[in-house]
């Protein structure tokens, strides 16, 4: 027989009746409504229990339809009206995690790269913790000091200078503010991480990246050492910031808004000092030198010999150069064997999927890097002989062929996958990628695979190769030598010649003037649908008639290399204007989204000056 449990009455919920703020009961908030054109600041009633911690920049919990979402605090004040608004239903943040100067140049953000302000606000802002926010130790309040005027410098470090140690010294001449400093990677920020006050790192916990973020951005005084996103911390007119390395493609953004550090640096110096700091700095730095907007410094005062494989050979200047200490050789491809052929009947090796193998160490097994497929013992789908040939060798099968070529020298491989942080004490020949070699002084370098590097597609390739090599060679020691694998007439020898790139960027931006492209001239990339993308160009007839833009495409349908990136079969429009326009451009792709969002239409995918357009 079922036992009958006796009913219990619902215990209701009687809502607290909550009373207006008695002073700025007001409270203008960004939304996080997830609807593109749905961007503009709501009005909100601010409750009496909140009225005292409730300021510009706290994070609220709000009602907005017929469901809670998060929103930050804009303005309070007093003057609007308050008939039919809502409460705020709960404030989270007990301390504001942004302030007004922020939420200002968020706005200006947004506007130049045609998004909404929390777009932006997701990008600068991490996760909310509450153990977090207890675990900061901080004192909310911004300290303003007269600033020293605003100003740009661009300094080139060559041999003879470590970047860390003149970063030290530039943030000791103003001891008494923030030195921002913002590092393309995980292996520049660890280098760095020895002179930081706070360090922002992407790795850390949730609470401890947040309590971080509120250190930095409270912080009076001291060094802030962090990655892109770092570009968002709140700085005072007395405060400096730092880019390194502004060219690396790690500083640009792949997600809506696409910004890059560069430009917002930029923004940013008609009120803040702002150094940017390279061996080899962009064509847009270059640009801003010569038109005097930028002022330009060198440290580090090193020589060093210059040897092309027109005039000599990479095994003399390595054994040269063990005689007198520790060899780097730069090897442009990871892992052991990139790609091979059969050696019987010269066909590529290539999966089923479709993707090239990789070959392993043993000389005989395989893995597709694409559909993960392995094979112990590889045969030719052609001829069925297994007499693989190595055709790009990786830094591992590099490090072996040396090892064999200099039987009593130690050879390491230093790649992103083994990544070898500092030089071991004994003399060693290091086989590493750009970028990845270890730290330490070397008596030479080898520059190899000089084609492949300043053969690939990409705006921006050429840029990147320099700047790779420019860092490497910055550990060379006084009077070493420079083994680079390309003619001595090619204009990268002739740069490092020369030691320094500015010829080759002058020469460059010219070219690209000529050809309406960065630096003179900025991207917009609009992504979408077929038949819609190619309708765009009627809505841009006026200014292209004008003259003031010019469109390329409808191009595609695209085919991704990633397919998570976007979707595949969609096309592309690219709209080319001087930086003269500033952000006229930009702001006219926002409207076209905002009224395709109110006609319930999938926005377009828009980069502003992408770093690629793969």
């Amino acid at each position: 027989m079922a036992l009958i449990k006796p009913l219990k009455l619902r215990a209701q919920k009687v809502a607290v009746r909550k009373v207006k703020a008695p002073l700025n009961p007001v409270a203008r908030v960004i939304v996080d409504t997830k609807v593109f054109h749905l961007d503009e600041p709501y009005s909100y009633l601010v409750g009496e229990e909140i009225s005292s911690t409730l300021c510009v920049g706290s994070i609220v919990k709000i009602p907005f339809g017929n469901s809670l979402t998060e929103g930050i605090v804009i303005d309070r004040n007093g003057t609007d009206p308050t008939a039919g608004l809502k409460f705020i239903d709960a404030q989270i943040s007990t301390t504001a995690p942004l302030t007004s100067a922020q939420i200002s140049f968020f706005q200006e953000v947004a506007k130049r790269y045609g998004c909404s302000l929390w777009d932006v606000l997701r990008l600068a802002l991490p996760s909310f913790s509450s153990t977090g926010e207890k675990k900061a130790k901080i004192s909310p309040t911004v300290a303003v000091a007269q600033g020293a005027g605003a100003r740009g410098v661009a300094i080139t470090v060559k041999q003879g200078s470590l970047i860390v140690e003149e970063v030290l010294r530039i943030s000791r001449l103003q001891s008494d503010s923030k030195t921002v400093v913002i590092v393309p990677d995980s292996k520049s920020l660890q280098k760095f991480s020895q002179i930081a006050n706070v360090l922002l790192q992407a790795e850390s916990a949730k609470s401890l990246r947040y309590a971080n973020y509120l250190e930095a951005n409270y912080l009076n005084d001291g060094i802030v050492v962090g990655l892109r996103s770092s570009i968002f911390l709140h700085l005072n007119p007395s405060d400096q910031l730092i880019i390194v390395d502004e060219a690396d493609s790690n500083l640009y953004e792949r997600h809506m808004p696409t910004y890059n550090v560069r430009d917002l640096a930029l923004m940013r110096a008609t009120e803040q000092k702002v150094i940017f700091m390279s061996a080899c700095h962009s064509l847009e730095i270059e640009r801003l030198i010569d038109v005097g907007y930028l002022d330009s410094q060198e440290v580090g005062t090193y020589g060093r010999s210059i040897l092309s494989e027109s005039t000599s050979t990479s095994h003399a200047v390595i054994s040269e150069g063990l005689k007198r200490g520790n060899v780097l050789i730069l090897h442009a491809n990871v892992g052991y064997v990139q790609s091979f052929a059969c050696q019987h009947c010269r066909n590529l090796a290539i999966c089923s999927c479709g993707e090239k193998l990789l070959l392993g160490r043993d000389n005989k097994s395989t893995v597709c890097p694409m559909c993960g497929a392995k094979s112990a013992n590889w045969k030719c789908s052609y001829c069925e002989k297994s007499l693989p040939r190595s055709l790009s060798k990786g830094v591992i099968k590099r490090a072996e062929d040396y090892g064999r070529s200099f039987p009593n020298v130690r050879v390491i491989s230093a790649s992103a996958q083994s990544p070898i942080q500092e030089l071991p004490a004994e003399r060693t020949l290091v086989v590493a990628t750009p970028g990845m070699e270890p730290e330490g002084i070397y008596a030479a370098i080898c520059l190899m695979d000089g084609e492949q590097v300043f053969g690939r597609t990409g705006l921006r390739s050429d840029e990147q190769g320099q700047l790779l090599w420019s860092n490497a060679l910055c550990k060379l020691a006084n009077n070493g030598e420079v083994f680079v694998s390309l003619a001595k007439e090619h204009p990268v020898v002739q740069g490092l010649t020369r030691n320094s790139w500015r010829r080759t960027h002058l020469s460059e931006i010219a070219a690209r003037s000529s050809a309406q492209l960065p630096p003179e001239y900025r991207l917009i990339s609009i992504e979408g649908e077929g038949l819609e993308i190619g309708n765009l160009p009627v809505i841009f007839e006026e200014m292209m008639d004008s003259g003031e833009i010019r469109t390329i495409g409808p191009i595609g349908p695209i085919t991704p290399i990633n397919p998570t990136d976007r979707l595949a079969g969609t096309s592309r429009l690219i709209v080319k204007y001087p930086v003269s326009l500033g952000s006229i451009v930009a702001r006219k792709v926002y409207e076209i989204n905002r009224v395709r969002s109110l006609q319930g239409r999938k926005v377009f995918r828009v980069s502003v000056d992408p770093y690629e357009f793969i």
